[in-house]
């Protein structure tokens, strides 16, 4: 599965809907099957630490992440699985980054319909915050930014290689296990274009970021109907999701393409042994899916009592 910053999230959008997906997102987890029964909590918590939830909107921010789970858990859980059964037998042979785009495209796929499904809880959302709740997001966006530049954005170039190849390190031995020195160093000479790409993954970031803020401004400041918050939502999604030609950035492009073939050379330098842990790995997260299809859904979220305002 890959492991590159386009994965999993897929759009990442940061609204509810990226908090919701991000908690699914394929193979991000060591322990798929808790952080799913924990996801309506670990969601209303992500939304609360952006927006600083209010008494009065947090039981129907709760039965939103609540419909999202049980929607998500009945119409997307057997879809994962299926590209969870696609990856591992991928990994069992020669991978090239096209085939590797293919499970990425699948993933996005899932990303988008599970954004277009949450769109009118988040414009529920929207058309509740208040200015103050818009400040604590940005100012979100801006510590989460300070420590990606703390980490991945490093004056000393070296510096900047060894963050980026520990945390491409940690999702390769998550999947394979250990590799040996000889194939971390095939890794770090490969991981190259996705060190150098690193300011422009950055400035889309904060792009995106800004125009959420925007939208978000524009909501707060006009209040229009719901239907078209709703329809704000598609055209952000549908933006950054396919961005038109005329706009869209060749790093943009670049990026993604790095990330696909260092996917693909990571997954052919492996060993019979390491892939029969990525089989082991994927077979795990297969099963954990199933089970999470089984089980009843919880009560629904908004029966727990609501705190007294901040």
């Amino acid at each position: 599965m890959s492991w590159n910053e386009r994965h999993g999230a897929g759009l990442r959008k940061f609204a509810l809907a990226g908090a919701l997906i991000a908690l699914t997102a394929l193979g991000a987890c060591n322990a798929m099957k808790l952080g799913y029964q924990q996801g309506d909590r670990l969601a209303f918590w992500w939304v609360d630490n952006y927006v600083d939830v209010s008494a009065s909107q947090e039981p129907l921010t709760r039965d939103a992440i609540a419909r999202f789970f049980a929607w998500h858990r009945k119409d997307q859980l057997p879809e994962i699985a299926g590209l969870l059964r696609q990856a591992k037998s991928e990994v069992q042979q020669p991978v090239t980054a096209a085939e590797v785009g293919r499970i990425q495209e699948g993933a996005q796929r899932l990303a988008r319909v599970a954004f277009d499904r949450s769109t009118p809880d988040v414009a529920d959302l929207l058309l509740t915050l208040t200015p103050e709740q818009i400040a604590r997001m940005d100012k979100k966006f801006g510590e989460a930014n300070a420590k990606y530049r703390k980490e991945y954005l490093r004056p000393d170039p070296a510096a900047r290689e060894e963050a980026r190849f520990d945390k491409v390190m940690d999702y390769a031995r998550l999947i394979y296990g250990r590799f040996s020195s000889e194939q971390e160093a095939v890794i770090r000479r490969a991981m190259a274009p996705v060190v150098q790409g690193a300011e422009a993954r950055y400035d889309e970031r904060v792009k995106r970021q800004q125009e959420w803020l925007a939208l978000a401004r524009q909501v707060q400041a006009t209040r229009p109907p719901k239907a078209q918050v709703v329809e704000m939502l598609r055209r952000y999604g549908d933006h950054w999701q396919n961005p038109p030609t005329r706009e869209r950035d060749a790093r943009h492009d670049a990026n993604n393409e790095a990330g696909l073939v260092l996917t693909a050379t990571i997954a052919n330098l492996t060993t019979p042994e390491q892939k029969n842990h990525a089989v082991e790995r994927f077979q795990k997260w297969i099963e954990d899916a199933n089970a999470l299809m089984r089980e009843k859904p919880p009560a629904t979220a908004g029966a727990q009592p609501a705190r007294a305002e901040n």
